[in-house]
């Protein structure tokens, strides 16, 4: 940057060095700290030596050198390799266990084309639960499709968002919470739709279960980053599982998608991930629509 009196409002004499640097990188992120302390820094180039000069309000000229002295003790200690719990990423694929996820629905199609009455028996319905209490209905829901098409999309679907849930926090828990989430995405859709009569089927409330564990992760690492950041990043990854749940979950032209069950399910996975996020050690475990639409 330029000299201030050149291209600043504030005066040269109300600022003062308070580093000087033989490259421009140092002196920058020397500035960082300024900023995080609130204030604002100049970075100049001395004419004679060539040398860097970090600049700020005289005024704070104090603390801001006890700041940076601080930061540079910091960064000369030995860190270790970052702990696993800070990776975004550290766990494998789950292939094995998204493997089983599949089988599971694969031979539930086959069984429900075999006794079709297995789709009234086991669908979500709202009245069977909340008059009836058959309580199965909401997770068993999740593994009955209206048609091939339907199945496939939700298995490509979970192998998208599931197997990144798996990574993130671990293949077995990753894959209960998604269910989870399903599960109780369609309690609250059956709930939220009474006293009318709500029945659906299936997997779609828990792959958007799956999305929204993913967005609230998300969130939750930018509301714990170290330095500020503003609040339309911070919301970022929330703001990004909306836009994918208006794309993919709006609904079809023939009106038969759930979309209060996919609401609910991505809902209930954004409240799961900002937990697990937030209370990272404390929760090793945790935890659709109008009639006859499909999800």
């Amino acid at each position: 940057m330029s000299r201030p009196e050149e291209d600043n409002p504030i005066p040269w004499d109300e600022l003062l060095v308070v580093g000087r640097y033989p490259d421009p990188g140092r002196a920058h992120e020397h500035g960082l700290v300024i900023l995080a302390m609130g204030g604002a820094y100049w970075v100049t180039i001395t004419e004679d030596s060539g040398e860097y000069m970090l600049l700020a309000d005289r005024d704070r000229a104090q603390d801001i050198q006890r700041e940076l002295q601080a930061y540079d003790r910091e960064q000369a200690v030995p860190k270790p390799p970052p702990a696993p719990d800070n990776a975004i990423f550290r766990f494998g694929w789950g292939w094995d266990v998204y493997g089983i996820w599949v089988i599971a629905m694969l031979l539930t199609f086959f069984w429900q084309n075999m006794d079709p009455s297995l789709v009234e028996r086991a669908g979500s319905s709202n009245v069977a639960l909340f008059q009836n209490g058959e309580l199965w209905r909401p997770f068993t829901a999740l593994f009955l499709h209206a048609d091939p098409g339907h199945l496939l999309g939700n298995l490509l679907s979970g192998m998208l968002f599931g197997t990144l849930v798996a990574r993130s926090v671990g293949p077995w828990r990753g894959w209960g919470l998604i269910l989870a989430c399903g599960t109780l995405g369609n309690i609250v859709a059956g709930a939220l739709a009474w006293p009318a009569p709500l029945y659906s089927i299936g997997a779609s409330t828990a792959v958007f279960g799956a999305l929204g564990i993913l967005s609230g992760l998300g969130f939750s690492a930018m509301l714990s980053a170290r330095f500020h950041i503003p609040l339309a990043k911070t919301l970022a990854p929330v703001v990004a599982g909306l836009i994918l749940l208006g794309w993919l979950g709006a609904g079809s032209p023939d009106g038969t998608t759930d979309v209060l069950g996919h609401v609910c399910g991505f809902a209930s996975g954004l409240i799961a991930g900002f937990l697990i996020g937030h209370f990272p050690r404390k929760s090793q475990s945790t935890l659709g629509a109008l009639p006859g639409r499909v999800e």
